[in-house]
């Protein structure tokens, strides 16, 4: 009988062990599938086959122009950049420098269409975006953009002093402080933001060239990244796709 109760006990430590075990595999196949969900799409292609040196993907989908986007240059410009950009982030105030070189010597070949991204928690991201809308209702949303960028490079951005910085470029600041609290204006910058998702947008700065996403603030110039690859830069990219 004690045999029997030995064999026995064994049997259930081996069912209860093969449990176990089945258990664990499921869990990690569980969260690795969950990972590759959590991706955006964009991460999941290849690098375009055409050019690894680009390090461009292709996207899933990509935004087209609004009548209502701020854009420098012309609409009908034969390329259209679109930036997804934090007003309060040092990065996409670094890479605006870059997109103002593009527009300098592309000035009739390159529109550049910038759009806002509200980082996750972030009350700054949202301030800054509806600081900039609401200088655009006195046309002045590139002065308020270039002033918020400079400040944010130099760490000295201070959302609390809005008004002042509209007065500093010339704004009627009793209008500007009243749209701040404009829940429309709040509302059409939250819009922009949450369709960025559509795009597969999960950071700053993002870049949209045709139906290609780069990832980052991409420097002008060609350049070798942290594997020893030469990457293009984006005035190379913009060379290729007008044919030089």
């Amino acid at each position: 009988m004690k045999k029997n109760k030995n064999i026995n006990n064994k049997k259930v430590v081996i069912i209860l062990a093969v449990i176990l075990l089945a258990a664990i595999i499921l869990a990690i196949f569980n969260l690795i599938k969950s990972k590759n969900n959590n991706q955006p799409v964009a991460a999941k292609v290849n690098v375009l086959a055409s050019d690894t040196k680009e390090q461009a993907y292709t996207a899933s989908k990509t935004p087209t122009l609004k009548a209502d986007d701020k854009i420098f240059g012309s609409k009908d410009a034969p390329i259209k950049i679109f930036v997804y950009e934090d007003s309060a982030s040092v990065f996409s105030a670094k890479f605006a420098d870059t997109l103002d070189k593009i527009y300098t010597d592309e000035p009739n070949n390159v529109a550049i269409v910038v759009r806002p991204f509200i980082s996750e928690n972030s009350s700054d991201s949202q301030e800054g975006a509806l600081a900039i809308e609401c200088a655009g209702d006195q046309d002045k949303w590139t002065a308020m953009r270039a002033l918020i960028f400079s400040k944010a490079k130099n760490e000295e951005l201070n959302f609390k002093e809005l008004n002042e910085y509209a007065q500093q470029i010339g704004l009627d600041v009793n209008v500007f402080s009243v749209c701040l609290t404009n829940q429309a204006k709040s509302a059409k910058i939250e819009e922009l933001s949450s369709e960025a998702g559509n795009y597969d947008v999960i950071g700053t700065p993002t870049i949209f060239i045709g139906n290609e996403m780069i990832l980052g603030a991409r420097p002008y110039e060609d350049y070798v990244d942290s594997n020893g690859e030469n990457v293009d830069g984006l005035k190379t990219i913009i060379n290729k796709r007008l044919n030089r």
